[in-house]
């Protein structure tokens, strides 16, 4: 031990060594790779959100001799498509394409490699054939439609409560996933195919809106009608069979011979009495009944299924559903501040800015979801809801219509932050309105406006960062200034005696 005290003072007095990422080198770096293929344009659209200027030398295809992709840098040369991917999305921490912890990083991981082995190989198996590319083997399709199906369902599954793959803004998940679904989404997933998946539609759109996205990936045109359209127009041809316009003439003789045959037949009935004496089908009315009633009953079942999905609900079924979804608001609220209470622990935090899912845009549940997160937290309950009233805080939330936002200052630290001022500042930075202010808690909103390109997802992620920035100008955010080193021991500091 005396030995590895020596060591630390030794170390201690080392030059002190910053931890700040280097810039970008000035000469571009230079991709290898087939422009078009869309593993390339995922590089590319990492490259754009980091700052990286990368050439593509022209004349690259899929023909070309060597290994493609490859990407060249000042200090050696990276293949394969994921890896130049994942160093390009490493260079810059701050823009988070890789996550902002440890963990993010392992999520993010994991989902690009469900996107190479779940999605990319059965959509290719798909994709290619309708391209030209290579044959299509009509047993292996089938079998890559059912595959791409089941991959779609669990990443729509995701999606549902989950604005981006990974966190809350663009990661290197999103970007993999995106670009593997461009090429499908042109070709084979068609509008019917599509309709099950309106959470993933709703994720790919938002990432398509991207500036970085657009300026890489351009305008992606969806597919329209299903692949095998063009072999039911040429059905019309049935219609044009004359054979059935001659088949009156054989009904007629069918019915003049049967009439024939119930005149001959005709005295019979009359020695039939038997038929008078049956009472068993006097009975029968009954089991019409209950066949009615039920008939009946389905009827109106199905009656009131096309009412609730076409017909507005009742006062009575929109009070039952605000009360439901209330619960939902308040239960998401008090799991997140719990999550709030232990962050802010760890981390030594004061203020927190977070974004919430199921308020949906609405002002007034976004405050009982508040109201949730500062509930007093009972310890000797099973599942801990809540805790973090001594927090300061500001959450927002996204609906279809607006962004709604609601900041909470908690009294002891009034003095050091303004409620008001906080949350104007926010809300100037894309034009908001103030709907209530106060010491404790102010809220607002800002109204979508696509002809202005406002869209509360798009700016909901710009907002927190511009709350986060207010909190660092007051010196309410911590910030990792410390040019102390972490004394990381190995077996190479303690050589053998």
């Amino acid at each position: 031990w005396l030995k590895a005290l020596q060591f630390a003072k030794l170390r201690a007095a080392r030059p002190r060594v910053c931890r700040i990422a280097c810039p970008p080198a000035a000469m571009p770096m230079k991709l290898y790779a087939v422009p078009d293929d869309y593993k390339t344009k995922k590089a590319l659209i990492a490259a754009r959100y980091v700052g990286l200027d990368i050439e593509v030398p022209k004349g690259m295809d899929a023909k070309s001799v060597g290994r493609i992709p490859v990407l060249e840098t000042d200090e050696g040369c990276i293949f394969s498509s994921t890896a130049i991917a994942r160093y390009i999305s490493r260079i810059s921490r701050p823009v988070g394409l890789y996550g902002q912890n440890l963990i993010e990083g392992g999520m993010i991981d994991s989902w690009i490699e469900f996107c190479t082995h779940e999605l990319e190989v059965p959509l290719c198996t798909w994709v290619l054939p309708a391209m030209g590319v290579l044959p299509e083997v009509p047993e292996a399709t089938k079998c890559a439609k059912e595959d791409v199906k089941k991959a779609l369902t669990v990443l729509n599954n995701h999606l549902l409560h989950n604005t981006y793959v990974v966190g809350h803004t663009i990661t290197l998940a999103d970007i993999s996933l995106c670009c593997a679904l461009v090429d499908g989404m042109g070709m084979v997933l068609d509008a019917d195919f599509r309709k099950a998946f309106g959470n993933l539609m709703r994720w790919f759109s938002h990432c398509l809106a991207q500036p970085e996205f657009k300026a890489v990936l351009g305008d992606v045109k969806l597919c329209g009608a299903a692949g095998g359209a063009g072999k039911k127009e040429a059905a019309p041809k049935k219609e044009a069979a004359p054979k059935k316009e001659a088949a009156p003439k054989k009904e007629a003789k069918k019915e003049k011979a049967e009439s024939k045959e119930k005149k001959e037949a005709a005295p019979k009935k009359e020695a039939a009495p038997k038929k008078e004496a049956a009472p068993k089908k006097e009975a029968a009315p009954k089991k019409e009944a209950k066949k009615e009633k039920a008939e009946s009953k389905e009827k109106k079942s199905d009656a009131k299924d096309k009412a609730a999905e076409g017909a507005p609900p009742t006062p009575e079924e929109a009070e039952k559903a605000r009360k439901d979804k209330l619960k939902k608001v308040i239960k998401e609220g008090g799991k997140r501040g719990v999550e709030i209470e232990g962050a802010a622990d760890m981390g030594g935090l004061q203020f927190f800015c977070t974004a919430v899912d199921l308020p949906e845009g609405d002002l007034d549940l976004l405050v009982e979801s508040m109201k949730a997160m500062n509930a007093k937290s009972d310890p000797g309950e099973e599942e801990r809801k809540g805790g973090s009233g001594h927090i300061g805080k500001m959450i927002f939330s996204a609906g279809t219509e607006q962004l709604a936002v609601c900041a909470y200052v908690p009294e002891e630290k009034r003095d050091a932050l303004s409620c008001e001022e906080w949350l104007k500042t926010v809300l100037g930075s894309q034009a908001g309105e103030v709907k209530s202010t106060g010491k404790d808690v102010s809220t607002g909103v800002v109204k979508a406006n696509a002809d202005k390109g406002v869209f509360p997802l798009k700016i909901r992620e710009p907002m927190i960062l511009e709350a986060n920035n207010f909190l660092r100008k007051k010196g309410l955010f911590p910030e990792d200034n410390s040019d102390d080193d972490e004394m990381v021991f190995g077996d190479d500091d303690f050589p053998s005696m």
